[in-house]
């Protein structure tokens, strides 16, 4: 990950989802650089800059989170996003969308 999460000018429970990343998916995912939101955070594949995330706040129930999928190439079907997610299914989604 190219940027230290705890001095991420991020709220706190988006501080939390980057500290709790394991070892592998920080390791295939950067933070991309993003509006300054505080309430969200866009995670961008290391290679493959398309395929990307944003794991926001906006319009989630509390201790829950809002994840956005983008994909290099669209594909019809499959999931494009998920809301009211808690933490450790934020962990395996983003796990398996950056295939770490």
């Amino acid at each position: 990950m190219n940027v230290n999460p705890w001095a991420a000018p991020k709220a706190r429970e988006i501080r939390r989802v980057l500290v709790s990343l394991d070892e592998r998916i920080a390791r295939t995912c950067d933070i991309a650089e993003d509006s300054g939101d505080p309430d969200m955070v866009t995670l961008h594949h290391t290679e493959l800059h398309k395929l990307r995330a944003h794991v926001f706040l906006h319009g989630q129930r509390a201790g829950t989170y809002g994840i956005f999928y983008e994909y290099p190439h669209p594909v019809p079907g499959i999931l494009e996003s998920e809301e009211n997610v808690p933490l450790p299914k934020v962990l395996e989604s983003l796990a398996l969308h950056f295939d770490a």
